[in-house]
Formats: C-alpha cells, structure tokens, sequence
C-alpha cells in the first residue's frame, strides 16, 4: 500500500492511489478481529471477491497470531494515514499497536526480553525455550515511530499519553539490541583485484546484524524455518535508527 501510494502520488495517478486505499479497506473489513489480532491470509474468491477462507501460511494456526503479521498491519495502517489522513486508518493502526503491545506485557516476568515477540502469540513454547521473531518487533519499531509522529500533530485520540508509543518503540529497540544484536566483527578490506571483500574476524560467519528472526515456523511449512537472521529485521533496524536521527533523537 506504501508503495502504491508513493507511485500515485509522485506521478500523480490517482488509480493507484484508489487501489491502494480500496485495498486497506478491504483488508479492514475481512482480516482483523473483534480484538484488534490479524488473520495472516484471508483467501477471497474470483467469482464473488468474498471471504471463503482464513487462515495462516507462516503462523502457528489459522486462529492464531502471528505476529509478524500483526506488525506488517500495523506499520501499513500508519502509512496509509500518513498518505490520506483518513481518521479510520489512524484508529485501526492504534488498534493493531494495542493488541500488539498487550500481547508482549504477557510475557513480562515470564521470558527474558519480553518486548522481542514471540514468533506467534499463540504457539506453545518449545522445550522451555521462547521462539523469537526479531523483525516483527523492529517493524512494529517503525509503525509505533510513525504513530508518535503522527500524534503529535493529531493529538485528539483519546486516552493516548503524550509519548506512549515512542516509549514502546524504544523498549523493544533496546530489548532487541541486548537479545539479538550480532556481536561478530567484520572489516572491509581489498583483494588484489581491487574489489572489496568482507573478512569475518572469527566466529561462526553470521550473515546478518540481528539475531532470533523466524520466516516460518508453521508446522505444516513445506520448509520450517527459525532462529536466523532476516533482511526484514535488518532492514527495519536500520529504518528506526533513521527515524530516530530525522526525530533528532539521536
């Protein structure tokens, strides 16, 4: 939808605009619940264009939330207010941050770095062991940033304390950072080619900043896969720290 946007409103193509503003309604009207969750994919049918299916692909189960998901919801949200200051997507964008934000104060007292999100909300944990998802906290990061910033100029939400989503972002930032951080040296050096290499200075050659990332942990994925870097992570990371420098925060 930030994409869409972006190109409509930079070649000034209003389709593309109403795509992608038809598109966050429809996604409002059929994948959240009644508790601000998401549903991962809702599978609509070409006949009709109605719900005949929702469940997940890279969750735990289709009742469950997953929270990457919830964080891309989020972040999207945010960024199609900013594109159409259309009050419903500010409200859904909270919405989503609340349930996002309730779901890590359940792990207070119960997991190490409670603010690093589980992989699913819902799964069961593994051997004592909480799974991670590293990039669905630095993107939900990015769509609290987004929030404050717009609240500070719409402060009419109510019940919402001055710096309240800055404050999450900023926990989850720091949790991570003490979690997940990649903590492997690397220098850039020249080969006799002239080209530049990376020369890792020992350790297990890690591809990537941060840590405890899981692309899809869902048990019937046709390739599982947790507890690795993730270019989402990574990316993400980065972007709040640009934020954080455009906000003068750093």
């Amino acid at each position: 939808m930030d994409l869409l946007c972006y190109v409509g409103h930079h070649t000034n193509n209003t389709e593309l605009l109403r795509i992608a503003t038809e598109h966050a309604y429809t996604i409002l009207k059929h994948q959240l619940r009644p508790d601000g969750s998401t549903h991962h994919l809702v599978n609509f049918s070409p006949a009709t264009g109605l719900p005949q299916g929702k469940m997940t692909n890279q969750g735990y189960s289709d009742t469950s939330t997953w929270s990457r998901g919830q964080a891309w919801g989020m972040l999207g949200f945010a960024q199609m207010y900013q594109w159409t200051h259309n009050q419903i997507f500010l409200k859904t964008a909270i919405r989503l941050a609340n349930c996002f934000l309730k779901r890590l104060d359940e792990s207070e007292g119960v997991h190490e770095c409670p603010y690093v999100p589980l992989w699913d909300f819902d799964a069961p944990i593994e051997n004592g062991v909480p799974l991670r998802d590293t990039s669905a906290g630095l993107i939900a990061v990015n769509g609290m940033l987004i929030l404050h910033q717009v609240l500070v100029l719409a402060p009419e939400q109510d019940g919402i304390e001055n710096g309240f989503f800055l404050q999450r972002a900023l926990r989850i930032l720091r949790e991570t950072v003490d979690l997940s951080l990649d903590g492997e040296q690397v220098t850039l050096q020249k080969d006799e080619e002239g080209k530049v290499k990376v020369v890792n200075e020992g350790g297990e050659k890690f591809e990537g900043i941060i840590r405890n990332a899981t692309a899809n942990w869902n048990p019937d994925a046709h390739k599982p896969y947790k507890d690795h870097g993730l270019v989402y992570a990574d990316y993400y990371f980065l972007e709040a720290g640009n934020k954080l420098l455009r906000l003068g925060m750093v």
